[in-house]
């Protein structure tokens, strides 16, 4: 795959499988992440995302949609620590890709599904993409409206019918309660509808790929990103940095400052410090030191930033809220 290839082709984002069951991971998945994650350095506008195909056929009910989730997120932790990307941020919602056709029935699947997005959604902070198809969902779930706040990307498309971009999809259980937020349109073989109208798919081997379609606009597209959207800080306090100001803490060295304090203070509520704050008391200083661009340059490492001392809007989002949600 060559992501810059398929971004200047107009394509806004891929979503690659990352796990299966309790113990697979798609051997291109941190490959792909790594690229998708290089290439955002230049077109901030291309997103990843990555989702998890289901298995209630081998781990039934709650205990085994945990199980799934846990590997899920460990995988994804582990991908976004090597690879140079972050979940909580310019990074789609994770997908729980439900399409596998099981013996159990809505009464082990619809636990399965929520232990699944308990524990991804404790683990990531970010809710979770239902990826679907009606037939699916009507023998599976029996049409359950359980889960229709979640985002439901939609997979419809068949061998015999024409192009389904000419129409919207058919809803889960023919309802209109759950509208699509994606709609995969085309496929591969008989169904590659994209690959027949416009030909191949830039950058892909052999031009073809499922394609998706969003129901939105950017500023939807952001949402589902979390790129961004993240409240501003309040307005009464004019001190305060707003986007996009960017502070290197390195230029504050020398004297007292409020923007210094304020990012200790951040950092010792994830744990850093007191030791080179104010050693006696341990609050911060405002002073910016080793220890202090130390703490930092760490943090923002672990959270897939650029390790350096310059605090934009992502580092103040990371520090201020989304870490520390529990």
């Amino acid at each position: 795959m060559n992501f810059g290839e398929v971004a200047q082709g107009g394509f806004r984002f891929c979503i690659c499988k990352a796990t299966e069951g309790v113990d697979y991971e798609d051997p291109s998945f941190r490959t792909y992440m790594k690229e998708i994650a290089q290439y955002r350095t230049n077109d901030s506008s291309f997103y990843g995302g990555a989702y998890h195909f289901a298995r209630p056929d081998h781990h039934v009910g709650r205990s085994g949609g945990e199980q799934e989730g846990r590997w899920f997120c460990e995988v994804l932790h582990e991908a976004a620590a090597q690879c140079g990307f972050s979940v909580s941020r310019n990074f789609l919602q994770p997908v729980l890709d439900f399409e596998k056709y099981s013996d159990s029935d809505g009464a082990q699947n619809i636990p399965w599904i929520e232990g699944f997005m308990d524990v991804v959604q404790s683990e990531t902070k970010r809710d979770v993409m239902i990826y679907t198809g009606p037939n699916v969902w009507m023998y599976e779930v029996s049409d359950t409206s359980e889960f229709t706040d979640n985002a439901l990307w939609e997979v419809s498309y068949s061998h015999t019918g024409s192009n389904p971009s000419a129409q919207p999809p058919p809803m889960p259980g023919g309802a209109p309660t759950w509208p699509w937020t994606l709609w995969q349109w085309s496929g591969g073989g008989d169904c590659a509808y994209y690959h027949q109208q416009f030909g191949d798919i830039p950058g892909v081997p052999d031009g073809i790929a499922d394609v998706n379609r969003l129901n939105g606009d950017e500023h939807r597209l952001r949402e589902l990103a979390n790129a961004g959207l993240s409240p501003s800080p309040p307005e009464t306090d004019m001190t305060w940095p707003r986007p996009p100001q960017q502070v290197d803490l390195n230029a504050l060295r020398g004297s007292y400052s409020l923007y210094v304090a304020r990012v200790q203070a951040l950092l010792l509520a994830h744990g850093y410090g007191p030791q080179g704050l104010i050693a006696s008391s341990g609050f911060p200083d405002g002073l910016m030191g080793e220890k202090t661009q130390g703490y930092l340059e760490d943090f923002k490492a672990k959270h897939a930033l650029a390790p350096d001392c310059v605090v934009d809007w992502d580092t103040w989002w990371i520090l201020a809220y989304d870490a520390l949600r529990t």
